[in-house]
């Protein structure tokens, strides 16, 4: 029997834990809603009119159930997607499973930009234990030079492993 897999999003101080199928970029910190286009619409992220506005981090991770006996090699990567002029995301492995409450400032754990990381296929490794990999720490910037487009388009953001 295989391992079921989902994505797990953590939000509030607790944290509270939901699995989902999808995140999205919010400037509330909470679950991503039940749909992909009710929470970014009540509460999207505007152009400013000068310097960047942030949204909340998205605190993601790995959560693996069911019979298995090892998973291993976990991998986090873009698959697909692409972002307007003057938005980017910015993301990282937080190294730990240790969890802390999101910020709407600039992230101090998701600095490295989209350049760098998210690039079709350019994984990085996730440690795992106890069912759930290290938390992946994304933030969405939205700069005063971002072109005006209305809701953004689907990313697709995928975790890879071994399994045993």
């Amino acid at each position: 029997m295989a391992a079921t897999f989902t994505a797990s999003e953590s939000t509030s101080t607790g944290p509270t834990k939901t699995d989902t199928s999808y995140l999205n970029f919010l400037v509330v910190d909470e679950v991503s809603g039940s749909d992909t286009t009710t929470e970014p619409n009540n509460h999207p992220i505007v152009i400013p009119a000068a310097g960047t506005n942030y949204s909340y981090e998205r605190w993601c991770q790995g959560h693996w159930t069911g019979s298995f006996t090892t998973i291993s090699n976990v991998t986090f990567y873009k698959k697909s997607g692409s972002l307007p002029t003057g938005v980017t995301i910015e993301g990282a492995d937080r190294g730990s499973q240790t969890y802390t409450q999101s910020v709407i400032t600039h992230s101090t754990i998701a600095t490295t930009d989209s350049t760098s990381w998210d690039v079709v296929g350019e994984a990085f490794t996730l440690g795992y234990a106890t069912n759930y990999s290290d938390y992946v720490v994304m933030q969405l910037h939205v700069a005063n030079t971002a072109t005006q487009t209305g809701t953004i388009g689907t990313m697709t953001y995928t975790f890879g492993w071994d399994e045993v």
